[in-house]
């Protein structure tokens, strides 16, 4: 915006100050022409106003309030036009400005008012494109930083520079990203608690709030009605227009960059998701060569499976935080989502941590039901896992149960089926089912069969040697009950 000395400087002779000598860098927001002795009720602040003097007759108390009430509107500067009523500038005039501390000048004559308003919007056009010259390289900057190597840090630093302050990526949680300059991340970690308040208000509400005499602004990152994060800036500079737009085209950056980000995740998570579906339904060795297809590591032998159940809020967030809880990056989760519930597979190494994460996972007042299976042979995981959607479904509201550490791993780890499926000499699975059923009762069991008791009796004894357990344990026996359940054969 043109200053009231630069004007002055371009117009030479035909702006000259009359007090002070040296007008001072006042800025203009307008040129105003108006003869009325009172013209603030149609001025808003900052013009230059030009007068010919018509309502002012010389008298010292007049001029005095003339000036005082421009002074105290705030008015730029007063600009005196010779020639149509005035010959010279009266004294009074000079003397009341001088004491309200109002810029005079003088207009001689002939010069038209015209060309004093034709400079100054001249300047003002000029400052305007150079503005306009600085913001679009300031955005074009912020892109090129988007489309760098490392684009958050990138864009974070150049937006900083642009506001003359600091700018943070914060996430989801309010937890501190990235952040330059790297001494303010204080500044970054005390905006956090802003944060909790925006996301109950919704995945498009900003704010802008003080802090330490700085303004700072938090805004969130969000697509397609999915938050990803908050950016935040502060400056001790008021933001301007130009600012704002600038923090709006990062955010967009960023968000546009988290959303790129987002559907690579959603790709590999599918592809592992349908490895975890081949483990989960028996298919271990299709599950293997899928995995090695995919450039996946090697299935580990064993595995621990982590179940939640409930309202768990959006999938890709529940997967972000048991995805954070493992111990590796190597060894990527294999989840599958389902309506209700949701499964991930992990090495036993890192269960304790996925659990952890699980706990802290988003949630809807504390209903999440949580499980961790006992550490399994992948090959028997899908015999398993009925029993263990039978107990999940059982946990209240809220509670969180680790089979592995609560002497509960007997409940997942049910006998194979296969020995008596595979066994030629007579048909076991019935006989065993027809056992169970009748808790044990040979007579019942028997006539249910049709057969004698002594050969239902060496058909139990021959089962319970090829399954290596024994049937009259209730453990096993509950077991060996679910998973003939399962498979259809009871």
């Amino acid at each position: 915006m043109p200053t009231l000395d630069v004007l002055v400087r371009t117009l030479g002779d035909d702006l000259a100050p009359v007090v002070p000598a040296q007008p001072p860098p006042r800025e203009v927001t307008g040129v105003h022409v108006s003869e009325l002795t009172d013209p603030t009720p149609y001025l808003s602040g900052g013009e230059l106003l030009l007068t010919t003097g018509m309502g002012l007759t010389g008298q010292t108390a007049q001029a005095h309030a003339y000036a005082a009430r421009l002074a105290d509107h705030g008015t730029a500067g007063l600009g005196f036009g010779l020639g149509p009523v005035h010959t010279a500038v009266p004294q009074s005039l000079v003397e009341a400005c001088a004491a309200a501390k109002l810029p005079l000048l003088v207009v001689p004559a002939p010069t038209p008012f015209l060309t004093v308003a034709r400079t100054y919007w001249s300047l003002q056009a000029a400052a305007d494109q150079e503005k306009l010259a600085v913001a679009l390289g300031a955005h074009r900057d912020l892109v090129r930083a988007a489309a760098g190597p490392d684009p958050v840090p990138a864009v974070v630093r150049t937006l900083a520079g642009a506001l003359e302050g600091w700018a943070a990526r914060l996430g989801t949680s309010g937890e501190v990203l990235e952040v330059w300059p790297r001494e303010r991340r204080d500044s970054a970690h005390r905006v956090a608690a802003e944060v909790a308040r925006l996301r109950v208000a919704g995945p498009h509400a900003s704010a802008t709030f003080p802090l330490d005499g700085e303004e700072v602004v938090l805004h969130p990152l969000a697509g397609r009605g999915r938050l990803s994060g908050f950016m935040t800036t502060g400056s001790s500079r008021p933001m301007r227009g130009a600012d704002r737009q600038l923090v709006l085209t990062a955010c967009a950056l960023l968000a546009l960059q988290s959303e790129q980000q987002r559907r690579g995740t959603a790709a590999a998570r599918a592809s592992r998701a349908c490895v975890a579906r081949l483990v989960l339904t028996g298919y271990v060795d299709a599950a293997r060569s899928l995995a090695a297809e995919l450039g996946l590591p090697a299935l580990p032998p064993r595995v621990r499976a982590v179940g939640l159940a409930g309202p768990t809020g959006s999938p890709d967030e529940v997967l972000d935080a048991l995805e954070s809880g493992a111990a590796h990056e190597h060894r990527p989760l294999l989840a599958v989502a389902e309506p209700d519930e949701l499964w991930t597979l992990t090495d036993p190494a890192d269960a304790p941590a996925v659990l952890e994460a699980a706990r802290r996972a988003p949630e809807d007042g504390g209903t999440v039901r949580i499980l961790l299976g006992p550490e399994t042979d992948l090959a028997e995981l899908h015999r398993t896992l009925p029993v263990l959607r039978r107990t999940l479904a059982t946990l209240p509201a809220g509670a969180v149960r680790d089979l592995g550490a609560d002497g509960s791993r007997s409940l997942a780890t049910a006998p194979s089926l296969e020995p008596l499926l595979s066994y030629r000499r007579a048909d076991l699975v019935p006989s065993v089912a027809a056992y169970l059923r009748h808790r044990g009762q040979w007579e019942r069991a028997a006539a249910d069969l049709g057969v004698h008791r002594n050969t239902l009796r060496y058909r139990i004894a021959t089962a319970t040697q090829l399954l290596g357990a024994d049937l009259d344990d209730p453990d096993v026996a509950s077991r060996l009950w679910l998973t003939l359940r399962t498979n259809g054969l009871a």
